[in-house]
């Protein structure tokens, strides 16, 4: 007797789990208005993806010049024979790419005026590697701040790209 007892709050329990019960539940709930509902919504391009291919070759990228504001997905492959990593670094209006440049060759550090907004980890040929982000309209670098067998980085032999996102 005390078995079935104490499975009764168990039963209790999982029925209320069941799928059963919460279709009823639900038909028993009230509606909620359309106007609430709707604007429980997100817009129909908030939560889009932008797939954009970038293409690492020594000592380049070959990217789209522009992509669309929202979450980015870059897609970087090494076609190169070297390693290779994307860095991506919001450019502010008030700079210029040859700012950023002659700090990062000269003092060997990106600029503090420059927020990173992330980057890949190195990958060797013929490998890929994401990042995703949430791009706001501006200017952006895309940038492989790995050194060459050289010594010197890969920024300095032109390997870095400006893109517009819009």
């Amino acid at each position: 007797m005390r078995f079935a007892q104490s499975l009764c709050p168990l039963a209790a329990v999982l029925l209320s789990l069941s799928p059963a019960h919460a279709a009823r539940s639900q038909a028993a709930a009230p509606a909620k208005p359309a106007v609430a509902a709707a604007a429980a919504k997100p817009a129909l391009n908030a939560n889009r993806v932008t797939y954009v291919a970038v293409s690492g070759v020594d000592y380049n990228f070959t990217a789209p010049d522009q992509v669309p504001a929202g979450v980015v997905a870059f897609n970087l492959t090494n076609a190169g024979a070297d390693l290779h990593a994307l860095a991506l670094l919001e450019l502010p209006a008030n700079h210029t790419l040859r700012e950023f440049l002659d700090m990062y060759h000269s003092k060997g550090i990106i600029p503090p005026w420059m927020p990173t907004l992330g980057q890949t980890g190195p990958i060797a040929p013929n490998q890929e590697a994401f990042l995703t982000v949430r791009m706001k309209p501006g200017r952006y670098i895309l940038a492989c701040m790995i050194p060459a067998r050289d010594g010197r980085a890969h920024t300095e032999k032109g390997m870095v790209k400006m893109i517009t996102v819009k």
